[in-house]
C-alpha cells in the first residue's frame, strides 16, 4: 500500500515519475551486471580464475539484496520476488564456494546475466531509438539463455552433484531446488508483469 501511494503521488500528466533509488540502482546495475556477465563469459572461455568470479557473484547479490531490502521502489515492480530470486541465487551459489572445483558452474549459470544487461540497458535508452531497438533485440535473443540453457542446467546439475559423485545429499538437494526455482522464477518473470499491468496501480 506504501509503495502503490508512493507511485501514485508521483505520477505527473499520466507520466511515473521513478525514484532516486530506482535510478541509481539502474545506472550503478548496467555496467555492474555488464561485468559480471563479461566474467561469466571469460570464465567458459577460460580466461579468468572461476573461483575468483564465484566470489564477485556472491558480493554483488549481497550488496544488490540489501539495496533492494531497503528501498524497494528501486525496482520497477515485485521487489519481495527479486529479493528471493537473489536468495536462491545466493544458495545456489554456495555450493562452488564450497567445492571451488565446481567454480565454472557459476560462469554457466551466470552468463543469464546476458539477459538481465540488456533488460536494463533497454530502460535507459529512449524507447524507440535505434539504441533501443537493438538493445530489445539483444533481450530477446539472449531468451534463450533463461528458457534453453538454464532447464538444462537442471540435469547438468543432477549429473555433476548426484551423491554418487562423492557429495552430500543436503548439497545435491540445495543445488537442484535453487536451480529448479530459478527456472520457475523465469517463467514468472514473463507471466507476472502482465497480469499486474491489469490490475490498477
Amino acid at each position: 500500500m506504501a509503495r502503490n501511494s508512493y507511485l501514485q503521488s508521483n505520477m505527473k500528466s499520466g507520466v511515473r515519475i521513478r525514484p532516486w533509488s530506482y535510478k541509481v540502482h539502474d545506472f550503478i546495475n548496467v555496467p555492474l551486471v555488464g561485468i559480471l556477465a563479461s566474467l561469466c563469459v571469460a570464465g567458459i572461455l577460460n580466461l579468468v580464475n572461476t573461483s575468483i568470479v564465484t566470489k564477485i557473484f556472491v558480493v554483488y547479490i549481497i550488496l544488490d539484496t540489501i539495496w533492494i531490502v531497503i528501498f524497494p521502489e528501486s525496482i520497477p515492480s515485485m521487489a519481495n520476488f527479486i529479493i528471493l530470486h537473489h536468495i536462491l541465487t545466493f544458495c545456489i551459489l554456495l555450493h562452488p564456494l564450497r567445492y571451488p572445483e565446481h567454480s565454472i558452474e557459476t560462469c554457466r549459470d551466470g552468463i543469464v546475466e546476458l539477459n538481465t544487461f540488456f533488460l536494463i540497458l533497454r530502460r535507459q535508452l529512449r524507447r524507440g531509438s535505434f539504441a533501443n531497438l537493438l538493445c530489445n533485440l539483444c533481450y530477446n535473443l539472449t531468451l534463450s539463455i533463461r528458457f534453453v540453457w538454464q532447464p538444462y542446467l537442471i540435469y547438468h546439475f543432477f549429473i555433476i552433484t548426484n551423491v554418487r559423485e562423492g557429495y552430500p545429499l543436503s548439497e545435491f538437494f540445495c543445488v537442484m531446488v535453487s536451480q529448479v526455482a530459478l527456472c520457475t522464477f523465469n517463467v514468472c518473470l514473463i507471466l507476472l508483469p502482465k497480469k499486474s499491468r491489469a490490475i490498477p496501480v
